[in-house]
């Protein structure tokens, strides 16, 4: 039965993190000696789907409870009323959703396929698993012990004996990665600049641009703690809404490079950054940019793998399998079993440990990697998203970001630094970036009284959304906005714009400067003190719109409008609670809050 036994898994990510939990599934899988592909979604071939008998769904949610983009044409398809009840009666299943606790539609695109699959008769031989980013361990608290019940579940169903002969000694490899030899064709790359792979990509995948930085201006005082950049980006014959949302592929730091290059000198068999790696493809798909022919190991460093990557249980299983030393081996096995996640969390999540740090802890572990080691223990580099901060109408075929520059200290001595945010913080004027744009996750209803909530860079969006209404020369007086952070003259970001929106389009800005005063003040503190204003323009139908972080200010100001529902609107704490409820299920209010 083993042998004819065939799972699918089938995925939906906007930045990659479902990607990598299918694969690593479909490596556990190879371990068990179970015949496995992997595909997103709408990369799978839809007229094979009555012909499965296991697939396996890994899905991540975007925005407001929305499917990520790689699963929409997918879900258009299981939307379809004419598809009758029994039509997955023959299929087995299970569904692990990826999401953040802090939304309120926490997993919303897992649990919608999870129900639609069974109203389709689909046979579900697990329950639904919903992992949380917000969990100490990350998403893997819930992923490791869901994937160990899925093995056990398909044994019994189909009553197959599953193989662990080779689970800790195998290298199941994702791809074939070749050094080329060197010759005349291939030694031109030596001399040659490196390439931006990336924009390579455009060539193949045509939602991806080229952008031209024409600005780049700190928005905090030079004194602030935090630097924060508005980044202006020249992008031709573009069109966007207020809301949507920029993709952008960054690369990692010199520094970092040469932290790695540095690392890989240790090593048995020498790697070198001139070396020309060609990638094969199995039985998983390559990415496009892995497919760009004679690519320099260098290339593949700067701008493939995230050397910030902080390595997950299942790196830690790979350096278990290659380690030849007693004490590291025996750490490493530690690391990579379930009674040793806390250990690890505590080792890695806790002070931010990276790869190559991880990497240089354990020297003679080091010294065995190699080409196809790496490819396996490295994490790409996943694409980020901003919230676009400017209006197409207001500033033509320009796209602004205001990006929080990311730096703190923990016990280790190297302060951590953002891959992404400290790549876009060091670009000068007529650098070119790769992105692209895609809709966004707020659905603003202009035509409606509308009270905007932000604290920090989360006002990007918004001021996206106004200077849009300037543009067109509305008057916002039906519109407030609630704006926090903590001085006044260090980082109100953009305060001129807004100060200008307010004498000439009658925009009404309420703001909270935690530290300007003896007592802290927040954003839900401005609130209650317009909370008359605020239930107002809700009896007239007005959305309420959030941004900012996910820590405290969501639910403080989500129980602060339930205070205003049962003060002004005097209702029952049990009716304001609904009140806000049907708010939040009709699209009135809406959240986009970030860790």
């Amino acid at each position: 039965m083993l042998e004819t036994l065939q799972m699918t898994i089938l995925y939906g990510s906007e930045t990659g993190t479902a990607q990598d939990t299918a694969e690593d599934i479909w490596k556990s899988a190879k371990r068990l000696q179970l015949k496995c592909t992997v595909k997103s979604m709408d990369d799978y071939d839809i007229k094979n789907l009555l012909s499965e008998s296991l697939i396996i769904f890994v899905v991540a949610t975007t925005g407001q409870g929305d499917q990520p983009s790689n699963m929409r044409k997918f879900w258009r398809y299981m939307l379809n009323k004419k598809l009758p009840n029994n039509l997955l009666e023959n299929i087995n299943y299970g569904v692990i959703g990826l999401g953040d606790s802090s939304y309120e539609k926490y997993n919303y695109a897992a649990k919608k396929l999870n129900n639609r699959l069974l109203q389709l008769g689909a046979k579900q031989i697990i329950p639904i698993g919903l992992a949380d980013d917000q969990h100490d361990l990350g998403i893997d608290a819930i992923i490791i012990p869901w994937v160990k019940k899925l093995w056990d579940s398909i044994q019994i169903i189909f009553n197959v004996s599953l193989s662990t002969d080779h689970n800790n000694d195998n290298l199941i490899e994702r791809f074939d990665v070749k050094i080329l030899p060197m010759n005349k064709e291939t030694s031109k790359n030596i001399n040659k600049k490196y390439r931006d792979i990336h924009k390579e990509e455009i060539k193949i995948i045509d939602r991806m641009k080229i952008a031209t930085v024409s600005d780049n201006i700190r928005t905090t005082s030079h004194d602030h703690f935090q630097d924060v950049r508005l980044i202006k980006l020249k992008l031709n014959n573009i069109d966007y809404l207020p809301g949507d949302l920029i993709y952008i592929k960054p690369k990692n730091s010199i520094e970092q490079i040469n932290n790695f290059f540095e690392l890989l000198k240790d090593i048995n068999v020498p790697l070198y950054p001139e070396m020309i790696i060609k990638i094969i493809e199995k039985e998983i798909n390559i990415p496009v940019c892995l497919k760009i022919s004679d690519l320099t190991l260098y290339e593949i460093v700067e701008q493939y793998w995230d050397l910030n990557y902080k390595p997950r249980r299942s790196t830690m299983k790979i350096l278990a399998s290659i380690a030849d030393d007693e004490l590291e081996k025996e750490k490493l096995t530690e690391f990579s079993l379930s009674i040793g996640q806390d250990e690890l969390y505590n080792y890695v999540n806790r002070p931010r440990r990276n790869i190559i740090e991880v990497l240089n802890d354990f020297p003679h572990t080091k010294k065995k990697l190699n080409e196809k080691i790496l490819f396996e223990i490295m994490s790409p580099i996943k694409p980020r998203a901003f919230s676009i901060a400017s209006s197409n109408k207001h500033s033509n075929n320009e796209i602004h970001v205001l990006v929080a520059v990311v730096k703190y200290k923990t016990k280790l001595i190297t302060p951590r630094l953002g891959l992404c945010s400290n790549w876009l913080a060091s670009l000068k004027y007529n650098d070119e970036i790769v992105c692209w744009l895609q809709k966004g996750t707020f659905k603003f209803a202009i035509d409606k009284p509308m009270i905007l909530i932000a604290s920090g860079t989360g006002v990007a969006a918004f001021r996206s959304l106004l200077l849009d209404c300037a543009a067109k020369n509305y008057n916002l007086n039906n519109t407030c906005m609630f704006f926090g952070c903590r001085y006044k003259v260090k980082d109100y970001h953009c305060q001129d714009e807004f100060e200008l929106l307010q004498r000439e389009n009658n925009l009404r800005v309420f703001c909270a400067f935690s530290r300007d005063q003896p007592e802290k003040r927040y954003v839900q503190h401005a609130i209650r003190a317009e909370g008359q204003l605020c239930w107002n323009l809700l009896e007239q139908g007005g959305q309420i719109y959030l941004s900012g972080s996910s820590k405290n200010m969501p639910k403080c100001v989500r129980d602060e409008f339930i205070d205003i529902a049962k003060n002004y609107g005097h209702l029952s704490t049990d009716e304001a609670e609904e009140f806000i409820i049907k708010l939040e299920k009709s699209g009135r209010y809406q959240t986009e809050t970030w860790s």
